[in-house]
């Protein structure tokens, strides 16, 4: 039987198996649209719809013999893998993931010309007791706050998030926030805030909330190889994932 097994196409529909399922389960459990907008699905089933093909088309020639087979060029192929199983997955999770805004970006060179983006100054509306930040503020609100939360250490926000966890935080803190977008997806990354204050460690990943707290610098905790600012004095609303879980610059 052996003798009769076409190696080459044996790694062949293994790769094409492999690719399938994993993009399936990644699908199915959400993971990769931390990574992928979701009006991408579409595009990434047929991906797979078509892996499967490729695989049982592949099978039909597997005892087939081949004079020589081909082995090293498949090769190349662990690299990814193994770069795949490096990446810390958890930290965008869905991600997640998929960076806060306290990264310090470096300046641009003296000779190049800047607009300046005028900062907005949030204030509260008559009757509330808090600062109401809808989605289509939330992420320019989260920059132009960043490095000034003590501006606003008397006040308090009211935000929709989602909890974001990582096990390699060994249940430390939960962080509730947004996935942010400023141009494309490559530039995404979670936008929000430590949070390890009473009923922390009962939240679970991907729920969703709207958040009424207060904000404050962070120099303790690391979030994805960032210091999230934090949000304490909390009180949680349970809220239903919205249409489009992505807050933009606008």
């Amino acid at each position: 039987m052996f003798n009769k097994l076409n190696f080459q196409v044996l790694i062949e529909l293994l790769i094409e198996l492999f690719a399938a399922v994993a993009l399936a389960v990644n699908l199915y459990t959400g993971r990769i649209n931390s990574f992928v907008h979701p009006k991408f699905n579409l595009i990434l089933i047929f991906s797979v719809v078509v892996l499967l093909v490729m695989a049982g088309i592949s099978s039909m020639s597997l005892f087939r013999p081949r004079h020589m087979n081909m082995l090293a060029r498949y090769f190349v192929i662990f690299i990814p893998i193994m770069v795949m199983f490096y990446i810390n997955t958890d930290s965008f999770s869905s991600i997640g993931d998929t960076g806060s805004s306290d990264q310090v970006l470096s300046g641009p060179p003296p000779s190049q010309n800047l607009q300046v983006v005028k900062e907005t100054v949030y204030k509260r509306e008559a009757g509330k007791s808090y600062i109401d930040i809808d989605d289509d503020m939330y992420l320019k609100w989260y920059y132009d706050c960043t490095f000034a939360w003590d501006r606003y250490k008397d006040d308090q926000f009211k935000f929709l998030a989602r909890v974001f966890k990582d096990p390699s935080q060994k249940n430390q803190f939960v962080v509730l926030g947004r996935m942010g977008m400023i141009c494309c997806m490559a530039d995404m990354q979670p936008c929000g805030f430590i949070y390890n204050g009473k009923g922390y460690d009962k939240l679970k990943d991907g729920q969703w909330y709207y958040v009424t707290g207060s904000i404050a610098e962070n120099k303790k905790y690391t979030y994805n190889y960032e210091q999230l600012p934090q949000v304490t004095n909390i009180s949680l609303k349970e809220a239903r994932r919205p249409t489009d879980e992505y807050v933009y610059i606008k």
